[in-house]
């Protein structure tokens, strides 16, 4: 069967599709579709590679196997990478890692095994003269596997198991086996990118074609047919849909769906693939409508996931701003308190915060005008960094503020997350506190 592309590439919907005719089989064409990742790196922007361990196997293979990673890691071009080495500095300093990246990349290769064989082996040539000679074969086998370790919690992201068979033969003398495990590690880490950063595969639709007995569908399906193969898809699209609006055609409900995807419309190649499931119980149709239906929930996961690269400190500083604005008064002047001050985590949330409620046009008091109150108070001194609500209130009053926003950092690693309590100074009673949901995360 051969393959001739037709020379045209049709852009559209932010799909690219190439046009294929097999001949005397059937048409198709090749689409670039969007994935997520296999393992789930949403919020992960910084990573460092980390030397692979060697447990009970080649330590030479370690290391390959952190290059060959480290490489094409590097080549996906989304993550910014760290030197491993300025991890293991602060670890043997004892200081957190968390301020430099937001995972480490770790594996192990955990089995390495060779075996050999020779074969000896005869012919007779046209002359009846009999030759010998020996087949020398080399097999190896290579184990690994590999995870991203979060650095605020160290808890795990994976892991991914591989193992790899490759075995070669020659008649010189024996393969070397050291090569041959390279060669492994190269095609089992070939789409290490596809585990943990979105990725564009390359997938291929063919055309389906109607077995009907009737002479005028056949004719519709075949036009239609010849307009997808000199790519004039848009014509296509519209023949389809008119056959299966006519005929109720199957194949022309697949083949138009197609197009929807070749022009980015993927809920409307759901909705039409659905449609003619439910109207005719067709199993390759659902087939194709979970396919679809696949391609909408990874849609969904890298708009919600993977739309940017913000991280978990800035997410939650969005996420409280939002949150907190929902529950200020009108006319609000707002005093913005971190009762952590000395928290990294809770000096970007007071910042990107202030920042958000000046942008949406809140009145917020000027820090100045905050230690100026401070001072006046002689609350710098008498409070030490402790404070309760009345003490803030009074704070609140001395800068004219109507609403006190108090943020601070509780817990650690996994456990630590944002706190925040919105104060009514007229009142002095609280009008909103955060919960301890994943949307108050750190």
């Amino acid at each position: 069967m051969s393959v001739t592309l037709i020379l045209r590439k049709v852009v559209s919907g932010g799909l690219a599709a190439f046009i294929f005719v097999l001949s005397g089989c059937s048409t198709s064409i090749q689409l670039a579709v969007k994935r997520p990742p296999m393992l789930n790196t949403s919020g992960i922007n910084r990573i460092a590679v980390m030397p692979f361990e060697a447990q009970g196997a080649s330590g030479e293979m370690a290391k390959y196997a952190y290059t060959v990673a480290a490489s094409n890691i590097q080549a996906m071009n989304h993550f910014t990478l760290v030197d491993y080495t300025e991890i293991e500095r602060l670890r043997r300093s004892n200081q957190s890692v968390e301020s430099v990246v937001d995972a480490t990349f770790v594996g192990r290769m955990t089995r390495t095994a060779s075996g050999s064989e020779a074969k000896p082996y005869s012919w007779k040539d046209k002359d009846g003269n009999v030759h010998s000679g020996t087949t020398y074969t080399t097999a190896v086998e290579v184990d690994f596997n590999y995870s991203l370790m979060r650095a605020r919690d160290g808890s795990l992201i994976g892991p991914v198991s591989k193992r790899g068979r490759r075995s070669a033969s020659s008649n010189e003398g024996y393969p070397d086996p050291s090569t041959l495990m390279r060669q492994t590690i190269d095609g089992e880490l070939r789409f290490v990118g596809r585990d943990l950063a979105p990725y564009t595969s390359i997938e291929r639709r063919v055309f389906a074609v109607d077995k009907t007995p009737n002479d005028a569908l056949k004719a519709d399906m075949k036009n239609a047919l010849a307009m997808v193969k000199v790519g004039n898809y848009k014509p296509a699209l519209e023949a389809y849909l008119r056959i299966y609006g006519q005929y109720k055609s199957v194949a022309a409900a697949e083949n138009a769906s197609i197009l929807h995807e070749s022009f980015g419309d993927i809920q409307a190649a759901a909705d039409l693939l659905k449609e003619a499931y439910d109207a005719t119980g067709n199993p390759k149709v659902k087939v194709a409508f979970d396919r679809v239906s696949k391609i909408i929930k990874d849609q969904e996961t890298l708009a919600t996931e993977y739309s940017d690269k913000k991280s978990q400190t800035e997410k939650t500083s969005v996420s409280a701003s939002e949150e907190i604005r929902k529950f200020l008064p009108q006319g609000a002047k707002v005093l913005i308190y971190n009762a952590t001050p000395d928290n990294e985590k809770a000096n970007i949330v007071l910042d990107n915060v202030t920042a958000d409620f000046i942008t949406a046009g809140i009145s917020v008091v000027d820090r100045d005008q905050l230690s100026a109150a401070l001072i006046q108070e002689e609350q710098m001194t008498q409070m030490s960094g402790v404070v309760n609500d009345d003490d803030i209130v009074r704070i609140g009053n001395a800068t004219g503020a109507n609403t006190i926003v108090i943020l601070g950092v509780e817990g650690s690693g996994a456990m630590r997350r944002l706190r925040v309590k919105v104060l009514d100074v007229e009142k002095r009673v609280p009008i909103m506190q955060s919960d301890t949901g994943e949307k108050w995360q750190l």
